[in-house]
């Protein structure tokens, strides 16, 4: 079954009457616009970094031609001549961004990162069909007067080109936009931790093996696109099937025995990876003149510095791997996670263990709720970071967001610690630290646990739970689509910003009906 994508030929909306939409998302944009008409310089910031997106691409591109340049010496002018002749050029002109084609209006980018906060994508297939079949688009095109729909891969490289500086500026230009309106105070504020699944398989010691090897091994096959020759294949194709064949067995053998079953095929694992390391290692040492001596354009050389690295460390990785899981499947030693690999596409992830649930392999995100609803504090450490240690700093980066120094905060007994709870009791303007559980009481002082505005406190600790839930299951907030930590904190990032256009939506409508009910 053909489903729709961007081409030439879809990338047009029919305009057979006007439609009024009036939905979640239709709403989460009004509100985004009505934000940049009163914060203008969100669209500035949008425009210089994708100018600056846009000067790296030409200074690759001017790079390039240079080197083809060099290539093709015009008659009767010497090799230094030339060169010299083409640094002065470079000096003289310099690299800015001419007159070109069209590219992507800062205000259609600001539409499409709201769009993959609230669908996760804007390149898959699910996300081109809801771009194209979408009326809420379709309106905003028309009445904006933006022509054509751009492709998928534009409308990609323009969002990833929004930095995460950009994002923020929106984040807390949005909160100042919510207590401008008096639609939150943000007196309150409600901390808690989730966990949350990164975007990679759970890892098993010969699955990882057999999966960094696989990769090492299909780069260094790939050398010869860069003018490079390929590193030599020998017995690697054959070792690669052993070695997969026997993740195999260790992942599907189970009962009486298995144990001692596992250990044996580990053993062998570990031989047959050990030949292809031995072997890809030599082939590095015998490449590595030939890699740097090759004369390829600019672009090209640091593609292929990039598959050099990604091939060592992937050798690299995989001995660490071996050697860790030595020791555990056969010396029964139990090893920190921290001397782990979890992952090979992202290795920020990690185990996550909160409470007695389900261990996760992703990232603990720090969540903050405000007295109405909104997220006014977003932060995702690296690793399992314990929930104490990130209380202080939490409460001050919402006040940086927001403007206001909580009233009262509440948290769990995940955040209980007496420097903690002490230091933000300090804090001029806070009433109230209440943490909720065993060591939260004995922390507190009983005087202060009987006190009315603690046991409002506890009352609405329930409050960011109601939160949780809705970013993770209207918001894709629980299962990452991109990977590594920059990457996470910006996706997380776009989710909120949503969110809290979504909810001020609802508020404001909650708020205009109050007279008509009144009434």
């Amino acid at each position: 079954m053909k489903t729709n994508t961007f081409s030439e030929k879809s990338n047009t909306f029919p305009t057979l009457f006007p439609v009024e939409v009036d939905t979640n998302f239709s709403e989460i944009l009004r509100e985004g616009f009505a934000l940049l008409k009163k914060h203008p310089e969100i669209l500035k910031r949008i425009e210089r970094d994708l100018d600056s997106y846009a000067m790296g691409k030409k200074a690759k591109r001017l790079a390039d031609k240079a080197w083809r340049d060099r290539q093709t010496l015009p008659l009767g002018l010497e090799l230094q001549e030339f060169a010299d002749s083409l640094e002065d050029s470079e000096e003289e002109v310099g690299i800015s961004l001419g007159i070109g084609r069209p590219r992507m209006k800062s205000e259609t980018v600001f539409l499409f990162m709201l769009f993959r906060g609230y669908f996760d994508s804007v390149t898959d297939v699910r996300a081109t069909d809801r771009i194209v079949d979408s009326l809420t688009i379709r309106s905003f095109f028309q009445n904006y007067g933006w022509g054509n729909l751009p492709k998928r891969s534009t409308i990609h490289d323009n969002v990833q080109a929004v930095s995460y500086d950009t994002r923020k500026y929106i984040y807390r230009s949005q909160l100042a936009d919510v207590k401008d309106q008096g639609i939150d105070d943000y007196k309150r504020l409600t901390l808690d931790s989730t966990a949350v699944m990164a975007n990679s398989r759970w890892p098993v010691d010969s699955g990882v093996i057999c999966r960094l090897l696989e990769r090492a091994f299909k780069n260094s096959q790939s050398l010869s696109k860069y003018g490079v020759p390929n590193f030599m294949p020998w017995h690697t194709a054959l070792w690669l099937s052993k070695i997969s064949q026997l993740n195999f067995k260790i992942n599907v053998t189970s009962g009486k025995g298995a144990r001692v079953k596992r250990r044996g095929f580990y053993r062998i694992l570990y031989t047959e990876a050990e030949k292809i390391i031995a072997h890809l290692r030599r082939e590095i040492i015998k490449h590595r003149a030939i890699m740097d001596m090759a004369d390829l354009p600019p672009s090209l050389t640091e593609r292929l510095a990039e598959i050099r690295k990604l091939i060592k460390n992937d050798i690299d990785d995989a001995e660490k791997v071996i050697g860790y899981s030595r020791r555990r499947i056969l010396n029964g030693e139990t090893i920190p996670n921290s001397e782990k690999i979890f992952s090979l596409s992202d290795g920020s992830a990690a185990f996550i263990v909160k409470g007695d649930r389900e261990t996760v392999l992703g990232y603990r995100p720090q969540v903050g709720r405000s007295g109405n609803g909104f997220v006014t504090v977003l932060y995702v450490p690296e690793g399992n970071a314990a929930d104490s240690p990130q209380l202080v700093s939490l409460v001050e980066e919402a006040i940086c967001n927001t403007g206001v120094v909580a009233r009262i905060v509440s948290v769990d007994d995940g955040y209980s610690s007496t420097h903690g709870i002490g230091s933000v009791r300090m804090i001029p303007g806070t009433d109230a630290v209440s943490a909720s559980g065993a060591k939260g009481k004995k922390i507190i002082s009983a005087e202060d646990w009987e006190n009315e505005l603690y046991k409002e406190a506890r009352r609405n600790r329930s409050s960011v739970e109601s939160l949780m839930y809705t970013l993770k299951y209207v918001y894709g907030f629980g299962n990452l689509r991109r990977r590594g930590i920059d990457a996470v904190r910006i996706e997380l990032l776009e989710k909120a910003i949503v969110h809290n256009l979504s909810r001020l939506a609802v508020l404001k409508k909650r708020r205009q009906r109050q007279p008509e009910q009144a009434a």
